[in-house]
């Protein structure tokens, strides 16, 4: 494993090979409607189908169209691409991670429907494709572990053909210039211990509609949904966890961090819809 994959997939990896998750490795999306209860018991298979929608939600914003071609930056299991597969036809689909496990976990699924399936390990700020090649660009929750969201995008921009869409997720933290305090140094030590790398950790480049702008790209739409991601906490961390509570094991730390953040106010999740001018 490169020093460039995220800790905590060692766990995602290993669960996923025992049967205990599915190809998805983003939180959930829950619908703020009138009645939701943020503390009502969770419901059988509530998480996996916090994901589908997360998914389904971002697929959307992206308008897919039969016998398009479309990139997946940071595929993870690649869920999202199987997900594309099997309801439509005639697609040109690709998926790249920097996790040579990621991509060969990703080789195992059979394309259908007339679609192209390939898979490739590669770097999202340094895509090995030509310019104009892809209709769509997706991201879903990824960006923020690269190298540089300014390099990526301007990546994204240079891959996608004119008229073409990138949609992408993002997690920010200390949004709106929030700043932890000097008490909350270990937050950021375990975070990154399991979350790292997440280069831009302060959030000194993360204005998304001057980073499109700068790339050439249009805003479309920028979502916050950070109270829709809120519940998938609940399922990431034992609701018996306390977040002061001591534990050896460090994904468990982290993502009690990461929860802790979230409930805080210091994380922000963000749908988007950039498009290339035609």
């Amino acid at each position: 494993m490169t020093a460039a994959v995220p800790p905590y997939f060692d766990f995602l990896i290993e669960a996923f090979r025992r049967g205990e998750t599915g190809r998805f490795v983003h939180l959930g999306h829950w619908d703020l409607v009138d009645g939701f209860k943020a503390d009502a018991p969770p419901e059988p298979n509530e998480f996996t189908r916090a994901q589908d929608r997360l998914n389904a939600y971002l697929l959307g914003m992206a308008a897919l169209q039969p016998g398009q071609s479309l990139l997946d930056a940071g595929c993870g299991f690649g869920g999202t691409l199987d997900t594309v597969n099997r309801h439509l036809s005639g697609m040109d689909l690709t998926g790249i991670n920097i996790d040579s496990r990621q991509i060969d976990l990703c080789r195992k699924i059979r394309a259908r429907n007339g679609n192209q399936m390939r898979w490739e390990q590669a770097d999202a700020c340094s895509l090995p494709f030509a310019d104009a090649r892809f209709d769509r660009v997706l991201c879903i929750e990824a960006m923020f572990h690269f190298g540089s969201r300014r390099t990526f995008f301007a990546e994204a921009a240079r891959v996608l053909k004119p008229g073409g869409l990138l949609v992408a997720s993002d997690i920010l933290l200390t949004p709106s210039g929030r700043q932890l305090d000097a008490g909350d140094r270990r937050v950021r030590t375990d975070l990154l211990s399991v979350y790292g790398p997440w280069p831009d950790f302060e959030g000194t480049d993360t204005d998304h509609r001057s980073l499109a702008q700068a790339a050439g790209l249009r805003t479309g739409e920028i979502l916050d949904a950070t109270l829709n991601t809120l519940r998938s906490h609940r399922f990431t961390v034992p609701s018996s966890f306390d977040d002061g509570q001591h534990t050896d094991n460090p994904a468990l730390r982290a993502a009690a961090m990461l929860r802790r953040l979230h409930r805080g106010g210091y994380l922000q999740y963000l749908y988007m819809r950039l498009d290339k001018p035609a």
